[in-house]
């Protein structure tokens, strides 16, 4: 598939995703760079590397600025301990790129790996309820990064 068809694609998934499903693309996407700026760094590509783990840092920013500020604000246990893990991973791959260490970027990749693995659970039971709902189902859990 050409460049632009897959942008194309990946322009309307994204534009027709629910929040959940866009949670995970993120989680998908940062691991899918931390592998890459792996790679980058074993090949010894510094200038990928680095455009790699910055994408990286992105998303994990996008991450943390899609976090419930109400709930963050209320000291929400499980809000308030995503915060802190996305700043650390974000702290985790400046460093990493700072000092071209391969292991904090694997840290932070299997970190992302289990929370993706979370929310596809958590998308995916979503998903199983609004096919067995008679009618819409009304959202009635605020999504946290």
């Amino acid at each position: 598939m050409n460049r632009n068809a897959y942008r194309q694609y990946s322009q309307v998934q994204i534009k027709t995703a629910n929040k959940g499903k866009l949670i995970v693309m993120l989680y998908q996407g940062a691991i899918r760079f931390m592998k890459k700026a792996i790679h980058q760094l074993e090949q010894k590509d510094m200038e990928g590397k680095g455009k790699s783990l910055i994408r990286a840092q992105d998303i994990v920013l996008e991450l943390l600025y899609a976090l419930d500020q109400d709930m963050l604000a209320k000291g929400n246990e499980l809000a308030v301990n995503l915060q802190r893990l996305y700043l650390y991973c974000y702290r985790r791959l400046v460093r990493a790129n700072v000092d071209m260490d391969p292991e904090a970027i694997k840290e932070v990749a299997a970190l992302m790996a289990s929370l993706l693995e979370a929310w596809e659970k958590v998308v995916g039971s979503q998903n199983d309820a609004e096919a067995d709902a008679p009618e819409p189902l009304q959202a009635r859990v605020a999504i946290t990064g």
